[in-house]
């Protein structure tokens, strides 16, 4: 073998391995990125009053290819004594949305039954989602927490 035919094998050879190693690294920045950035959430009716469902605002981008799977949540007594599972949408979340776009998300969930006490919540909404990179699916879940839900106690007569 001449010495230039070496030289252009260990040329290829390096290639090779920079390309290997700038894929692995992109992936792993991937599979380790949130699903949304920049991202805030709230309650728009708070206090939630009488019989009206729990409705939802959030603005963020997404980075990847994501669609959604499911999304709940849970609202936790701010006294840590109970908690509700989220999870009967009213008005529909919206599910897939294109990388880099900042689009408001509005939805709206019932107002669970065992809820009519009223009360200081603090709701964690959890997003368990599907997303591509390349040839690869992984799949994730992004959780936010600490959104503030004020309950007011249900009255008799709107039952």
């Amino acid at each position: 073998m001449t010495p230039s035919r070496i030289v252009i094998l260990n040329i290829i050879s390096g290639l090779s391995l920079a390309t290997c190693i700038i894929f692995g690294v992109t992936y792993m920045s991937f599979k380790n990125a949130n699903v949304f950035q920049d991202i805030k959430i709230e309650i728009t009716n708070n206090p939630v009053t009488g019989n009206s469902d729990i409705e939802f605002s959030m603005m963020g981008y997404k980075r990847y290819e994501c669609n959604s799977s499911a999304v709940y949540g849970v609202a936790y007594a701010e006294d840590g004594s109970h908690s509700h599972k989220l999870d009967a949408f009213t008005k529909q979340y919206i599910r897939n949305t294109r990388p880099g776009e900042t689009l408001p998300n509005m939805w709206s969930m019932e107002r669970p039954e065992d809820m009519y006490y009223g009360g200081r919540y603090r709701v964690t909404m959890t997003g368990e989602f599907v997303c591509n990179h390349w040839i690869f699916q992984v799949p994730k879940i992004q959780s936010y927490q600490n959104i503030l839900l004020i309950v007011e106690p249900l009255d008799n007569n709107t039952e």
